[in-house]
């Protein structure tokens, strides 16, 4: 399985009531660029972003609108569905945190087998 290609979500996240309003808000734009975020998320050391200039213009490149309607986007994202969290210069979602946070235990506990399995 190739790492890159893989992270689980609710096939129906589109029905939580928090991506309804973000829907409501931005509509299926929106969705799509919260998504890539996610994916962003995904890619990241730590799956967390720094707020960092470059991260702003990356993330304003992917998402295909200025830096400032990015940030904008992000901070209702954080504040207005609460979607996303801030703290210590990080934005991050706790959902993907705790589905990877199971993915790399899953993995170490495969690598940990296979381990034994060659030392044996």
């Amino acid at each position: 399985m190739k790492d890159a290609y893989y992270f689980t979500h609710d096939y129906n996240a589109r029905h939580d009531p928090k991506c309804k309003a973000l829907i409501n808000k931005y509509g299926i734009e929106g969705y799509g660029r919260f998504w890539i975020i996610i994916e962003n998320l995904r890619e990241s050391r730590g799956y967390k972003l720094e707020e960092k200039k470059y991260v702003w213009e990356s993330l304003a490149e992917q998402l295909k609108c200025p830096v400032e309607e990015t940030k904008t986007f992000i901070k209702d994202c954080i504040n207005e569905f609460e979607l996303l969290i801030q703290a210590d210069g990080f934005f991050y979602s706790e959902s993907l945190l705790e589905r990877m946070a199971q993915l790399d235990g899953l993995r170490a506990k495969r690598q940990a087998a296979a381990q034994k399995r060659w030392e044996d």
